[in-house]
């Protein structure tokens, strides 16, 4: 009787995987080595994103600021590990943040919620308040009948700003966004 060998989960290097992530057709997530698929977004998740990336690259044009939306990394690190991930929406204000593939260096970060809500709420927002740079990170439900907008300061040391209506001020990049418009937008969508 023989024993078949236990496969090992394949680590990839840094380049490996920033190599790999330019051929593949399915984005991938990066902690240390290992890699994790990511899921397709909603109708309605893509709607968020893009409602907030058009609001910012308008108020932004012309400014030392760049938006990128879900195809651009950011590349972190947390207890020494090397970290990728790909948020719905990020901006970068700091013209030392030129590297082609990722940025190491944003301002602002935007997840709009997914299936995974716990890896949005608490992982993605632990790991974006330990960059240097990062002075605001948003929450976004994109579920129409339970219209939520979270934003986390470093100004106001990370303590949540919990919006359901009116409007919401993205004090990092000095812009107000309608709250009702963005639900009445989504709520024609389906999903």
């Amino acid at each position: 009787m023989s024993v078949a060998a236990e496969k090992l989960p394949v680590r990839l290097s840094v380049a490996e995987y920033l190599e790999g992530e330019l051929k593949s057709e399915v984005r991938h997530e990066y902690f240390d080595g290992q890699v994790y698929a990511m899921a397709g977004a909603t109708r309605r998740h893509n709607r968020a994103a893009l409602y907030f990336a058009i609001r910012l690259e308008q108020h932004l044009k012309g400014g030392p600021c760049t938006v990128f939306m879900s195809d651009m990394k950011v590349r972190t690190s947390f207890v020494e590990k090397d970290l990728f991930y790909y948020p719905d929406v990020v901006v970068t204000c700091d013209p030392a943040d030129t590297n082609r593939l990722y940025l190491d260096r944003p301002r602002f970060w935007l997840e709009v919620l997914s299936e995974d809500v716990n890896r949005d709420r608490v992982e993605k927002n632990l790991v974006a308040q330990r960059i240097e740079s990062m002075e605001e990170f948003v929450l976004v439900s994109p579920d129409p009948g339970a219209p939520e907008i979270i934003a986390l300061r470093r100004r106001e040391d990370w303590n949540p700003e919990i919006v359901r209506s009116a409007e919401i001020e993205l004090k990092s990049m000095g812009l107000t966004v309608s709250v009702d418009e963005l639900y009445a937008e989504l709520s024609t969508v389906p999903d």
